[in-house]
């Protein structure tokens, strides 16, 4: 299982947008901003799109050979302003913007702030394929082509079971948990290079 994923076409948009709206449908980032399951299940699909077309203009997009599984990357440096990214999310009612600017918000100002490197924004999985190490090798994969090219990474980790699986692939611990009011927690992480 090591070579699982691929970088995606701009035609598969929607699948990429599919995958990671079922992947993230009871992530507690997901639950706060767009409260209630159904309500979620009916506006993920849009704001995952939105995040997929960010990535293909700003960063690289992956997807899983058999589509059961999906990463974002976005670079640091150049690329829209947070006011042009936060512009894709306008068909959202007030209530959800706020709260998913309130977020944006959040993960820019402790976002880390060194040389340039990529940022893994989402990597999912469909519920059906997880906890069958296709994380892991997603990994392994991404990993082995940014050691190669000496490229580090940033993320922030969404829940106390996707920190430990980044720390088991070489991330570290890149400052304090942070989060709305009342909201989720984020686990910043960084990666080196390595080998």
């Amino acid at each position: 299982m090591e070579d699982v994923i691929r970088p995606a076409s701009r035609s598969e948009v929607d699948v990429v947008a599919r995958v990671l709206s079922e992947a993230f449908q009871d992530d507690p980032v997901s639950t706060w901003v767009f409260p209630g399951g159904e309500r979620r299940r009916e506006l993920h699909p849009e704001f995952f799109r939105a995040f997929t077309e960010a990535a293909f203009a700003d960063g690289e997009v992956y997807l899983a050979h058999d589509r059961t599984a999906a990463s974002l990357w976005f670079r640091t440096e150049g690329g829209e302003s947070p006011e042009e990214f936060l512009d894709r999310f306008a068909a959202l009612d007030e209530e959800d913007f706020l709260r998913l600017k309130e977020i944006m918000e959040l993960l820019g100002a402790n976002g880390a702030d060194s040389a340039p490197h990529l940022h893994w924004q989402f990597c999912g999985i469909l519920p059906s394929a997880q906890r069958k190490g296709l994380g892991s090798a997603i990994a392994r994969q991404h990993f082995r082509r940014l050691d190669a090219d000496g490229i580090p990474c940033s993320g922030e980790a969404s829940s106390p079971t996707s920190l430990r699986l980044w720390r088991r692939h070489g991330f570290v611990d890149a400052g304090e948990p942070y989060g709305p009011p009342g909201g989720p927690l984020f686990y910043p992480i960084w990666r080196e290079p390595q080998g």
